[in-house]
């Protein structure tokens, strides 16, 4: 299952408001311009899975009798940079959130955050995606509650859910559908805490200083430092249909990259300084996988037939990012430079409602990210079976409801 995004001229200036980071403070206040690129991110997720429902070349939980391969291009390009540009502003965060917060404090914020959500959608939400799947195929008779027991098969989903995003249970297949960003973000968070601890201390600011300070000397550096070893990770282990398209090893980068650019302002204006060449090879190398995939079709690339594919999705992949970061930097008012973010210098507060809309975002994109797949499908679902019935599919959706079982929608 894969996710993306798109935006409009209106929202331009609010996403460059968004990437263009303050300078560093020493107070706790929260930083409103991450909740919102978060937020962002996370609401052309609706757009994304909506179009899910009309691809060609996949299947999805529902899919419309009326499909188009144009979706199928929007789908392929938002997969290369949606999610992992969410496990960049993550990592700013993280950022962020270690400035005022022990390792110990950061690890239960994170179970709390995101463990605790994740078991919630995983018992409440996902069986629910995949048993209105279940009803349109013919002979599916199950009570959703019998299916429910056997979707939550703990010892399966315990040996396999880490390492393959997959577990059998009643020789059916289950993943953790939308959720798996969740547990991915929690893993990498905890992996990487020793390094993300010593780069916040001034040994990790002065090393991060001379990689931003090498970096604006090569003007192809920062490009082929994410771009590379993302595209090894996907040549070497193959996409993941589970984890949005990526082997969940590759996301570890873009959320240490995120981390790393969020610790040193010289990222931003290289950023902004690459912008240009950053979208000319995303172009092209999202031009190339546009044709590769109508060659070698879907299923091939999924299963890891398709050698090479990972090396350019990766170029694809980070190459966006740079270029959506850099536009939306160049665009903004507030320019200016900066040192690394240890050291404080006087700016001004950010306006009362940003702060107020920041504050919304950062408690709500939660919520809306675990409600947001559930719906869409459950919406998707309700608009095939009025459109063309399946007669079979609406006399067990009867059944279930006059035996007294509960209804899925």
């Amino acid at each position: 299952m894969h996710p993306g995004i798109g935006a409009q001229d209106g929202a331009a200036t609010g996403l460059a408001r968004v990437i263009s980071l303050p300078s560093p403070s020493p107070s706790a206040e929260r930083r409103p311009e991450l909740d919102l690129m978060r937020a962002f991110v996370v609401a052309g997720l609706v757009v994304f899975h909506s179009a899910m429902v009309f691809i060609v070349g996949s299947t999805w939980f529902v899919t419309n009798p009326a499909r188009s391969a144009g979706f199928d291009v929007f789908v392929l390009w938002g997969s290369t940079w949606g999610m992992p540009l969410l496990f960049v502003v993550s990592g700013m965060g993280i950022r962020f959130a270690l400035r005022t917060r022990s390792a110990g404090a950061f690890l239960r914020e994170r179970i709390l955050r995101l463990l605790v959500p994740f078991v919630v959608g995983m018992a409440a939400l996902v069986p629910t995606v995949f048993y209105l799947e279940r009803l349109r195929k013919p002979g599916f008779h199950e009570s959703y509650g019998h299916f429910w027991l056997r979707f939550l098969d703990l010892p399966a989903l315990a040996g396999s859910l880490l390492p393959h995003g997959t577990w059998m249970s009643g020789r059916d297949e289950f993943d953790p559908a939308h959720m798996w960003f969740l547990y991915v973000l929690l893993l990498w968070s905890i992996t990487l805490l020793p390094l993300l601890l010593y780069l916040r201390h001034p040994a990790g600011l002065r090393l991060i200083d001379r990689l931003a300070q090498g970096a604006e000397g090569h003007p192809f550096t920062m490009l082929f430092a994410g771009a590379v070893p993302m595209g090894l990770v996907e040549a070497v282990f193959g996409p993941d249909d589970v984890s949005g398209g990526w082997e969940r090893l590759a996301n570890l980068f873009p959320l240490l990259y995120g981390y790393v650019m969020a610790s040193n302002r010289r990222f931003e204006g290289l950023l902004r300084r690459e912008r240009r060449r950053a979208l000319a090879c995303a172009l092209v190398a999202t031009a190339v996988l546009v044709v590769w995939a109508g060659q070698a079709g879907s299923d091939d690339i999924l299963a890891g037939h398709v050698p090479g594919w990972g090396a350019v999705q990766g170029l694809a992949g980070w190459a966006w990012i740079m270029a959506i970061l850099g536009f939306a930097g160049s665009w903004s008012p507030r320019r200016r430079q900066a040192p690394a973010i240890g050291i404080a210098r006087p700016g001004k507060r950010p306006k009362p409602w940003l702060s107020r809309a920041s504050r919304y975002a950062n408690e709500a994109v939660l919520p809306f990210y675990a409600l947001h797949d559930p719906v869409i499908v459950a919406a998707a679902w309700v608009n095939r079976s009025l459109a063309c019935p399946d007669p079979g599919e609406v006399r067990r959706a009867r059944d279930h409801v006059v035996r007294g079982h509960p209804c899925p929608l």
